[in-house]
């Protein structure tokens, strides 16, 4: 059985991990479940084929799953470290 999202779950993008989507709403639409994402730039439906495909779900709970990829991370720590100088 394929799984579902609950609403407020919380999803970013595969191809730039800093942007950070809620699920606010299902729908149906010709059949097809439709999630509706919202982001501090918008809202959008994509279909649950899309979702799964290009978005990663981003477990609130864990601390230990750093989903940021190794550039982010660097660019943090090369920022910090300036910041502190």
């Amino acid at each position: 059985m394929e799984k579902t999202y609950d609403i407020n779950t919380k999803l970013c993008c595969k191809e730039n991990k800093d942007l950070v989507y809620f699920i606010s709403a299902k729908k149906h639409l010709n059949g097809i479940l439709h999630y509706l994402l919202e982001s501090d730039h918008g809202q959008i439906y994509l279909s649950e084929f899309a979702v799964k495909d290009r978005y990663l779900h981003i477990d609130v709970e864990s601390k230990t799953n750093n989903i940021r990829p190794a550039i982010s991370r660097l660019y943090s720590k090369i920022t910090d470290t300036v910041s502190k100088a």
